[in-house]
């Protein structure tokens, strides 16, 4: 695996061709599936809630389905990529939900995943783990290199690539967002992840 240059993950969608089929989890209302709809019309989608489901763009919304990705894919195809999105951190069992990804992953298959990233001594960076360990909030793990790279590797995925994003300013700005959005009820204010960090993990995995 090699430590590759921030925003190698449109390098890595570039590759998707229009055969390629293509797995979104935790898809919420489809909206990367809309963005490759251009490269490829054989995109699918599934999330545990399917409550954004009503959202989606006509074309793409008779292709999400509600799944727990724990319990198994609701496609009977393998495909050529997947995508994991800020999932595997909230999952109640991710080897299973990571067992079923390669299950449905063709040999050769991408994995684009996305995770938050364990500091020691500085968990505290993330607002979502803090609400998870000190309020009963929802699951929110933050994974090692070793980790990833263990639990992976078992499931037959090998990580090839890899960069980390987040700096301290997007720090901060998780950290006000909070506090505009559950304190004062004001909207929240964004700035980009995609600077070199230390906060996410962003991952190019390969079934062998």
């Amino acid at each position: 695996m090699k430590e590759v240059k921030i925003e190698s993950r449109k390098i890595w969608e570039k590759q998707i061709s229009r055969k390629d089929s293509v797995l979104d989890i935790g898809c919420w209302s489809g909206e990367k599936l809309l963005e490759l709809l251009p490269k490829t019309k054989n995109g699918f989608g599934m999330d545990i809630s399917g409550s954004k489901f009503h959202l989606a763009n006509p074309k793409i919304r008779n292709k999400l389905k509600k799944c727990d990705i724990t319990k198994k894919v609701p496609f009977k195809q393998k495909f050529d990529w997947i995508i994991l999105g800020e999932v595997l951190e909230h999952v109640s069992d991710d080897e299973k939900a990571l067992k079923n990804i390669s299950n449905s992953l063709k040999k050769g298959g991408k994995l684009i995943l996305t995770t938050p990233r364990s500091i020691k001594f500085f968990q505290i960076w993330d607002p979502a783990w803090f609400r998870w360990k000190f309020l009963k909030g929802q699951k929110h793990h933050h994974y090692t290199k070793q980790e990833l790279i263990k639990k992976l590797k078992k499931k037959n995925l090998l990580i090839k690539e890899y960069y980390i994003t987040g700096n301290f300013i997007w720090v901060l700005n998780r950290w006000i967002n909070v506090i505009l959005e559950y304190l004062l009820r004001l909207k929240k204010v964004h700035f980009s992840k995609e600077k070199k960090g230390f906060c996410d993990w962003i991952i190019l995995a390969e079934k062998i």
